[in-house]
Order: C-alpha cells, then structure tokens, then sequence
C-alpha cells in the first residue's frame, strides 16, 4: 500500500476521478484543447510521446493520429489504464505514477497536463526528476497547470475529511531554473476555458509552458578556462 496523498490517488481516488469525468473524455475534441493547439501552432511532430497522468490515453491518441508518432500513456488510474488498452490500440497505456515512471526510454515531447498540483509535496522534486529522465536532449516538455501569482494550496474538495491538497504555483520554473530547460511559449486561460485569456481571475488562471531541453545550449563559451 502506497502512504500519503499518492497513495489515495492509486488506491480510490484516481478511479474515482476517472469515473466522474469518463464521459466527459469520450467527448474530447483536439481542435479545442489548449495542450493540442500549442502544438499546432509551434508545428511540433514528435517521432515519440508520452504524457504523464494520462487518463485512458485520449490526448495521446489524438497526437499520435495527427503525427505518426509512437505513443505511451502513464496513468495511476487502473480503471483508466484498462478502457485506454481497449479504446486507443496505437497508444501504450500502462498503470504508474510520476515519481517512478515505469519506462526506460527518452521522448521528443512528453506532455504533464493538469498533473504536478496533484502531487504530493513529498514526492515533487523526485517527479520533477522523473520526467527529466524521460525527456530527450532537444525534446519538448509541455506542462499545463493552475498559473497563480503567488503559490496557492487547496484542500481537495472530494475528499474534504482527508489531508488532500492541491497545490497550485508556476511548475515550469521548477525545470527552466536549472538552465537546461528554455521557455519557447506560453499561453494563459481561465481554468475550464479554451480560448486564450489576458487576464482571467486569479483562482482561475491556467497555464500551458512549451520547453525545450538542451544540455548545452543554455551555456555561454569562455575563451579561457579556469581550474578551480
């Protein structure tokens, strides 16, 4: 059994969220995700993706369809994971978690929608290593997440009688402040919209960051060096 806010989320949680939206995701329509329109207008047609707390695989489905791609879908949900291997054959569903991807293999994109505000502070900075492992020198990180000001922690509201939070800050910063990961776009909303937004509320404000990973681009050459 897995302690803590992931535990609950593998254990109940995860299925149960995805019962209350299943329908909602048969319903999905790439021309109106914000996540599927960033990368339509940057022309990215990744030879490999992965995203990280992929339901059943819909988003996946929908890029691999668009570009040829090989896709791979992690998912703490098994309920999830086991309508994606039925409804979306191209796509490689398998039950995990951030912290502990079950691949081995580096992806020219990996896509972590609405996924880092769910992780338990603990477990943060091993997630954020995780998907680091898992992304290819020059590929492409896509994060969507809340986009608040300030960092904001809210209790969950399914769950109100247990320590579940949200957290919600700018988890783009946690790759881009290594100097490895360099911004290439960024589009606001309003949370549950599809239309870019200026200035959407301030509780509602989301977020999508396009980044690239390059080990030595970021860094400047020196005509001499220095041993220290």
């Amino acid at each position: 059994m897995t302690a803590g806010q992931t535990g609950v989320f593998m254990e109940s949680e995860g299925d149960q969220w995805y019962r209350r939206n299943r329908s909602a995701l048969a319903q999905f329509d790439p021309s109106t995700d914000p996540a599927m329109e960033v990368l339509r207008q940057y022309g990215l047609a990744p030879r490999t993706v992965l995203e990280v707390g992929a339901s059943n695989g819909f988003r996946v489905d929908a890029i691999v369809r668009a570009t040829g791609a090989r896709g791979v879908a992690i998912e703490p949900s098994a309920e999830a994971v086991a309508d994606g291997r039925q409804r979306y054959p191209s796509v490689v569903c398998v039950q995990g978690v951030a912290h502990s991807l079950p691949v081995q293999d580096a992806f020219d994109l990996v896509v972590v929608n609405f996924v880092f505000h769910w992780i338990d502070r603990t477990l943060l900075l091993r997630s954020v290593a995780e998907i680091d492992r898992i992304v290819e020198d020059g590929g492409f990180l896509l994060i969507g997440d809340f986009a608040p000001s300030n960092r904001v922690r809210v209790r969950y509201h399914h769950l109100p009688d247990q320590d579940v939070f949200t957290y919600k800050q700018n988890y783009a910063e946690l790759f881009t402040s290594s100097g490895i990961y360099q911004l290439r776009a960024m589009a606001t909303f309003g949370h549950g919209g599809h239309v870019p937004s200026l200035s959407p509320p301030e509780a509602e404000r989301t977020a999508i960051w396009l980044l690239r990973k390059s080990l030595r681009d970021s860094y400047t050459g020196s005509a001499t060096s220095v041993n220290e």
